[in-house]
């Protein structure tokens, strides 16, 4: 037998034994955080997903939880939720300075990990994590929900060079109040909902231009408006615009999750929201279209994403949102932050990986910091 022959009966022999260890076809979810989790939650019943276990240190929070969506496992304690063997896949919708010690309890316990983003607010946290679910050899997937919208992935059959031409420009833009938010920086928070979507259409970023402003701070205390010309290395370029700032009582129009997205190309454009797309064509003739969306960004844009982890599983392939590839993510949050503060046009590329970018509200607890899980 040849080795490449070898290597191929290897990994499906792997595949085989790991497919039949734990039930992928109705694996069990375990859910740590219910705050934004009640909305995964909401999307898992839609999709008739199962979920095994719940936990939240808020034991009022965690019986309402409990009782709304008939879950009888409910924790308190990260660690009995981990050591369930009833969970196969971890949903970590906690505050990202507290995810490092999680992450490697529950890869070390082989559960597979789907992580909210923003990801990490950190780079060396980010990188950590992601060599730690690979040292361990179960899949990570970042809830880029924003990929899974049933708005947007109505039009993605119209994205592309037969139906628009040679697309050159896309803008997002979201604007409201809300300058309280915990993570207090709007690009890792909230404008990387856009980041993501972009890469996902277009490719990676080459570069950014950004200017942003912290309303009543500093941008160093955290940004609340963040507005960035962008060009990714598919040649497109296009603006990013968040505004969680603006103090009027009109002007609050576009609010998360109904921003707007438009997509111009040389004969055609795509306009909306997640609610309401139109694809606007010009050849053979003109003529609109108004795709059929099935379902809201809030909840189903969480559901559609864990179904579509749970098939990745199942199948083997990599998620579009994996670990490794949603650190060009962080490179490019942190390359907006950068280009921010230096009023500079920022290489995506030039953002290492190895370096000691920061900006965490928060102390970042470190990986061996068990005290979180208790």
């Amino acid at each position: 037998m040849l080795d490449w022959e070898f290597k191929q009966l290897y990994y499906k022999l792997i595949l085989f034994i790991t497919y039949h260890m734990i039930n992928l076809q109705d694996p069990g979810i375990g859910l740590i955080g219910l705050g934004i989790g009640q909305t995964h939650l909401l999307g898992y019943e839609r999709k008739g997903l199962r979920v095994e276990a719940i936990c939240d240190k808020d034991e009022e929070r965690l019986h309402h939880a409990g009782d709304r969506f008939n879950i009888q496992k409910r924790y308190t304690r990260i660690t009995d939720l981990i050591a369930d063997n009833d969970v196969d896949i971890l949903d970590l919708a906690v505050h990202p300075w507290i995810r490092s010690p999680i992450v490697k309890a529950a890869a070390q316990k082989g559960k597979h990990i789907f992580c909210q983003k923003p990801f990490s607010m950190t780079m060396p946290q980010a990188v950590e994590m992601v060599e730690i679910c690979e040292k361990n050899k179960v899949q990570l997937m970042v809830n880029q929900n924003s990929c899974f919208v049933p708005g947007f992935l109505a039009i993605e059959p119209y994205i592309n060079p037969e139906h628009l031409g040679e697309i050159y420009h896309i803008s997002i833009t979201c604007n409201g109040f809300f300058t309280t938010f915990p993570g207090k920086h709007i690009i890792p928070v909230m404008q990387v909902h856009h980041i993501s979507l972009v890469q996902k259409w277009f490719g990676d970023y080459e570069n950014v231009y950004c200017h942003a402003h912290g309303h009543d701070r500093s941008v160093e205390e955290g940004e609340t408006i963040s507005v960035a010309l962008f060009k990714s290395k598919s040649g497109v370029k296009g603006l990013l615009s968040c505004n969680w700032a603006f103090l009027g009582n009109t002007g609050h129009n576009l609010q998360h999750p109904h921003e707007e997205i438009r997509i111009q190309g040389t004969k055609g454009a795509i306009y909306g929201n997640s609610a309401d797309m139109t694809i606007h064509l010009t050849d053979p003739e003109q003529r609109e279209i108004k795709p059929e969306i099935d379902g809201t960004w809030f909840p189903d844009g969480f559901g559609n994403a864990m179904v579509h982890f749970i098939e990745c599983l199942q199948t083997g392939e990599k998620p579009i949102t994996d670990g490794r590839s949603n650190l060009h993510i962080i490179q490019t949050v942190f390359a907006m932050y950068q280009s921010a503060m230096s009023d500079e046009v920022i290489l995506v590329d030039d953002i290492s990986l190895d370096g000691n970018y920061n900006i965490s509200p928060h102390p970042v607890l470190a990986s061996d910091d068990t005290s979180i899980l208790y």
